[in-house]
């Protein structure tokens, strides 16, 4: 999966690249020039970084101690109410504090633990004898023992004093005498560094922190372009970020270290205040920093216990707190802080740590988080995101795309598993897997060189089919669908025959190779009334035009649709194609099939039933539309009304016919209140669009037992409708029924 991650990133690295360098696409430009110019210029960047490390790393360590101490100025200033220069002082003075308060323990434990190391000697020479008797001669303990008395010898030190055996010799040491200047001048350029180096971050802090207003307007004027927006966005989307990354590190690293020291205090392990101190400061580095300095306790632990349970014990205390830090609690504080991805943080770890040293490691994460955000706003360093960034840089659809193109239909099928138990089937058809087919259309022609390409992507796609949304085809329909030129044509009708199945419209698939010249005349058309023609391409007027006489002359009475799902192919028109109809999307072709199929049930019901039930429907005002006004005033409610199944006007209304045909289909009343949508109902367009806050509907029922429609109650304003209600409108119904319907 690693590796289909990098391989992802790849491809949408070179879309990025293409994007940026359009010149790429000119015939006149070579691809060699741009990439040279490329590599030169990260090389020009990484020398500069190199080279000037002297003035960078204090630059950005105040940068990110500048977004860390923002929440704190900005707080001393709401809340307390002290001036910007003042608070920016006080924040600083605090931040050194700790810093100094860290430095003062830390240098404690040390002078403590140095004293202390020349007595454990014995305690690890004799682990080392065992250990060598049990496993035998071995030059690795005797290098071991070399070690430990060399350093035995030198934290110890000479002691001239001593008394010699009788023989020894007399040990002579050539020294030459240092005066006091020189020890002032050693000791001065040993720490003048580091205090030059601190000296100017505080610098540099005190007047980014008291000019962040001026330095942020500038930024904005340098890199906005005039998008105003979209930089203040980035500004605060990276200030948020890297502000609240360093701090739940912080939080994070300090209580690590509390339980770290405290757990190595109950162990007995020397300085366990001071591996605590440590462990704050070397877990900034990412993966490895708290086991650089766990090292230490850990040997320590081998030196001090006779035995081994101190060892032991420190290292099950280490991997208990660092495996629930790092895969339970971290994942939860940070959830989407940072936005990098693992892989990119050790990338980035290793090459800042290659240019600026240890002080590297630790800014390495905060300097990918900016870089990142800065790429998810602004266009022109969209690249960071795609190459650093955690998200997905392929949608599923593009995902699902690449393995059918491979032929890896096993992970094809995985990833629409995961996206339709997520989901639904049929929001995986519609959502992903007919824009991979529009992908596919878009890359792969309908040459003949690139047939083995558009194979390998149908045998994908249909194994994807029949695992996620498996459908059993009729052998004989009325609907037919034909896949217009190529095989991703004929994949687009299989789309559309799931689509007319969900509404119980059976139908049936061919290949393009139906309709070619020398296999159309052979076409069964026997029992076949529609026939639609998908095309995912954009010249379609050719090969539309030639179906459609042809199919014409071989059943005049067959309707010819076409479902052109390219939008470039939008100024062909039924009459350009000589067809029946032209349908754009898929659910336009679902909604003109199945109304021409539910007006022709209803045209057929309404002329077996002419002249007899519910003549006018009561529009009118004739007895009927009498009878029904009286029953709304009845009810004292505005609108009565009846919907006949078989009325046409009512079926123009798919939305208030759907009402009817739930009434129908249930043979039970319904009732819907605009509040407390009914399971039935859902979200109704009629209803909504109206403001109907009541529906209230009851079955019409002849007398031979066919239902042909309803009679419904409309209001307005809200209202109750009890049982007794519902009881007295199904009276009213049954009594038109007897009146008008032909009796019951």
């Amino acid at each position: 999966m690693q590796l289909e991650r990098i391989e992802e990133r790849g491809v949408a690295a070179l879309g990025v690249f293409h994007l940026l360098n359009p010149q790429l696409d000119e015939a006149t430009t070579s691809p060699k020039i741009s990439v040279f110019q490329g590599v030169a210029t990260f090389a020009l960047i990484a020398s500069l970084l190199y080279l000037g490390a002297g003035i960078l790393v204090p630059l950005v360590l105040a940068i990110l101690l500048a977004f860390a101490l923002t929440p704190l100025v900005t707080s001393l200033n709401r809340r307390v109410h002290l001036p910007d220069p003042l608070a920016v002082i006080v924040a600083v003075v605090l931040a050194l504090a700790a810093l100094g308060f860290f430095a003062y323990i830390a240098g404690t434990q040390i002078v403590n633990l140095t004293q202390e190391l020349p007595g454990y000697r014995q305690t690890v020479l004799t682990k080392v004898a065992s250990l060598q008797a049990q496993f035998g001669e071995n030059t690795l303990f005797d290098q071991i023992n070399s070690v430990i008395s060399s350093v035995a010898e030198q934290t110890s030190g000479n002691d001239a004093d001593a008394p010699r055996r009788p023989g020894e010799p007399i040990p002579v040491t050539i020294s030459n005498q240092i005066g006091p200047i020189g020890i002032i001048g050693s000791v001065l350029g040993s720490i003048i560094g580091p205090v030059a180096t601190v000296a100017i971050v505080v610098v540099f802090l005190i007047f980014l922190l008291l000019g962040r207003g001026d330095l942020q307007e500038r930024f904005i004027r340098l890199v906005s372009g005039g998008r105003y927006s979209k930089t203040n966005i980035a500004i605060a989307d990276a200030s948020h970020r890297v502000g609240r990354y360093l701090l739940i590190q912080l939080g994070v690293n300090v209580t690590y270290a509390v339980l770290f020291g405290f757990g190595l205090w109950l162990i007995g392990v020397p300085s366990a205040v001071l591996w605590g101190l440590l462990i704050i400061l070397f877990r900034y580095i990412p993966f490895v920093g708290a086991l650089i300095i766990a090292v230490v306790p850990f040997l320590l632990a081998f030196a001090v216990d006779p035995g081994w349970n101190m060892l032991l014990l420190s290292v099950g205390l280490f991997l208990l707190l660092d495996l629930t830090t790092a895969n339970v609690i971290e994942p939860r504080l940070y959830g989407s802080s940072t936005g990098v991805s693992a892989i990119a943080i050790l990338l980035s770890a290793m090459f800042w740590a290659t240019l600026w040293g240890p002080v590297g490691l630790i800014l390495a994460t905060p300097m990918t988080v900016c870089l990142v955000v800065i790429g998810r706003h602004l266009p022109q360093f969209q690249f960071f995101e795609t190459l650093l960034g955690s998200e997905p840089v392929l949608t599923y659809s593009e995902r699902l795309y690449q393995r059918m193109l491979k032929g890896d239909a096993e992970d094809a099928i995985d990833i629409a598993a995961d996206y339709v138990e997520d989901h639904s089937t049929g929001r995986f058809l519609n959502e992903v897997m007919m824009p991979a087919l529009s992908l596919a259309n878009s890359e792969l022609s309908d040459r003949p060189e690139a047939l083995p390409q558009r194979r390998q992507l149908v045998r994908s796609f249909e194994a994807v089919i029949n695992e996620v949304a498996p459908i059993q085809w009729p052998e004989q329909s009325k609907l037919l669908l034909i896949g217009g030129r190529t095989e991703i044509d004929e994949c687009a009708a299989t789309l559309v025959a799931h689509r007319l199945a969900e509404e119980e419209l059976p139908c049936r698939v061919l290949p393009p190779l139906a309709i070619r010249q020398e296999a159309i005349g052979r076409l069964d058309l026997d029992g076949v009334e529609i026939i639609v023609l998908v095309f995912m391409g954009t010249d379609i007027r050719a090969q539309a035009r030639y179906v459609a006489r042809r199919l014409g002359r071989m059943s005049p009475d067959v309707r010819i649709l076409v479902c052109a799902l390219n939008e470039a192919s939008g100024g062909e028109t039924q009459e350009t194609l000589h067809v029946d109809a032209i349908f754009r999307t898929v659910e336009d072709v679902v909604e003109g099939v199945l109304l021409r199929d539910m007006r022709e049930q209803q045209v057929d019901r309404a002329r077996a039933h002419k002249g007899k039930p519910f003549v006018g429907a009561g529009r009118g005002d004739d007895e009927l539309g009498l009878a029904i006004q009286q029953i709304a005033d009845d009810f004292d409610i505005p609108v009565a009304a009846i919907n006949l199944l078989a009325d046409e006007r009512h079926l123009e209304d798919v939305d208030a016919y759907n009402l009817t045909s739930i009434v129908a289909e249930t043979r039970q009343p319904l009732v819907v209140f605009s509040d407390a949508p009914h399971p039935l109902v859902g979200d109704n367009a009629y209803l909504q669009t109206n403001g109907i806050d009541l529906y209230a509907g009851v079955p019409l029922i002849l007398s031979d037992g066919e239902c042909v429609g309803a009679l419904a109650l409309l209001d307005h304003d809200p209202r109750t409708f009890a049982a007794e209600d519902v009881a007295r409108l199904v009276a009213a119904a049954d009594d038109l029924v007897l009146r008008f319907g032909g009796g019951r």
